[in-house]
């Protein structure tokens, strides 16, 4: 049987990779300009490989609970997109630790789903260690993250993208279970959120700025880190949709594994783009690790 956490530490090899190149190009590149060129690439580099898999044959309802989806996940890439431009990566990308607490405590109240006490104990880690992420050595207080959390809007918007994308994800995880007999397989749920969520980006940016001139303009700037971004955010994406797919799995700890790829994004991250305070963070990356750790092992 395949290991669903084994694949999620797969996700996030690829997910460290594409988030270094993700942060690369939004030095220059617009937030909504970016994520709507990079979510209609995205859509037309996959349809070749799934359009041959896509099966329709599912209750109508099925749409509008997808249609949800895309615009969950439309949310949650614009206010995520922001936050990583804004943010150095060794506090943007930590902040996202917090995503799989709120997604087991989801999956808990609607899905029945339920964690062991060692695996309590990894969330708590991972908890633990995003919120001293938050913490200046030049201002050293336990109190000062939690200011700095109400006071930055940046913050906001992550905090907004992981309601976004942990509700979409117990979401999905309901809808993508074999277990309760829905009938809808993964090739197809990948290709309609796609292309939903390329379709809701392009209206959003026709509507604000300049729809496809706007893309052809995210094209022409970000040049040949267009193929790798997508390339690692396609598998990382699609590897992980499949992991929590599997039945014997909690989405949240999915999550919480994949998340691993905050250590390497805040090393590697932190000393490319020369981040702040950075000894700290990779401090507390490690404790993140740590929960992680617990949760597998458990």
């Amino acid at each position: 049987m395949i290991d669903g956490y084994l694949l999620a530490l797969y996700a996030a090899a690829f997910a460290t990779i594409a988030t270094l190149i993700d942060k690369k190009i939004l030095f220059k590149e617009h937030a909504l300009e970016y994520v709507t060129t990079w979510a209609i690439a995205t859509f037309i580099i996959v349809t070749p490989f799934l359009i041959w898999k896509l099966d329709f044959n599912f209750p109508n309802y099925f749409w509008l609970v997808m249609l949800l989806i895309g615009i969950l996940n439309t949310t949650g890439a614009i206010y995520l997109t922001k936050t990583f431009r804004h943010l150095e990566i060794s506090v943007a990308s930590p902040l996202m630790g917090f995503e799989p607490a709120f997604i087991v405590l989801l999956a808990f109240l609607f899905l029945n789903e339920t964690v062991s006490y060692l695996q309590m104990w990894g969330l708590v880690l991972i908890l633990s260690g995003g919120y001293l992420l938050e913490i200046r050595k030049e201002k050293f207080s336990l109190l000062q993250p939690l200011k700095e959390m109400i006071n930055s809007k940046y913050i906001h918007y992550g905090l907004l993208a992981i309601v976004c994308y942990g509700t979409s994800s117990v979401i999905s995880r309901y809808i993508l279970n074999p277990e309760n007999n829905l009938g809808l397989n993964i090739f197809t749920y990948f290709f309609v959120i796609k292309f939903f969520t390329a379709f809701f980006l392009l209206a959003l940016l026709s509507i604000l700025y300049d729809g496809i001139q706007g893309v052809k303009n995210g094209v022409k700037n970000m040049g040949w880190l267009l193929i790798p971004a997508i390339f690692f955010s396609i598998f990382h994406g699609f590897i992980t949709l499949y992991a929590i797919s599997l039945p014997a799995v909690n989405v949240g700890l999915i999550m919480a594994v994949k998340r691993v790829s905050i250590f390497f994004e805040t090393l590697i991250g932190g000393e490319l783009f020369h981040d702040h305070n950075l000894f700290l963070k990779l401090i507390s990356s490690i404790v993140m690790i740590a929960g992680a750790y617990l949760i597998i092992a458990a």
